[in-house]
């Protein structure tokens, strides 16, 4: 299956983003410095992974909020941030319609008397 990636294009800010980075993932900051100067991915998630790509969105957000720009990248596609988005909104639709389904198969049955 595919990964979502993403990249924070340089804009001579990125210091400020480094403490954000940090405290959302389980990088050192020698990893983020590299990894911003070098234009690398900042994080990388499995399609599969619904957990890892909500921290992923909350993550792209936080920084969003800070100013930097964001590529995304499914597989080596640029995406738009709504594809994520999308994804995200995708399975938690699939979830509450297994669960209303799930609901619905162990009621009881209704009859309906006939006289």
């Amino acid at each position: 299956m595919g990964k979502i990636k993403f990249k924070v294009s340089k804009d001579g800010n990125e210091k400020t983003y480094i403490p954000l980075i940090k405290k959302m993932t389980e990088r050192s900051l020698s990893e983020i410095k590299e990894c911003l100067s070098d234009n690398d991915y900042v994080d990388i998630c499995r399609l599969e992974n619904i957990d890892g790509l909500q921290h992923m969105n909350e993550l792209i957000d936080e920084l969003q909020k800070k100013g930097a720009e964001i590529v995304l990248y499914e597989d080596d596609r640029v995406v738009e941030i709504e594809f994520l988005e999308n994804i995200l909104e995708s399975h938690f639709d699939t979830e509450r319609y297994l669960q209303e389904t799930e609901v619905f198969l162990w009621q009881e049955p209704i009859y309906f008397n006939k006289s």
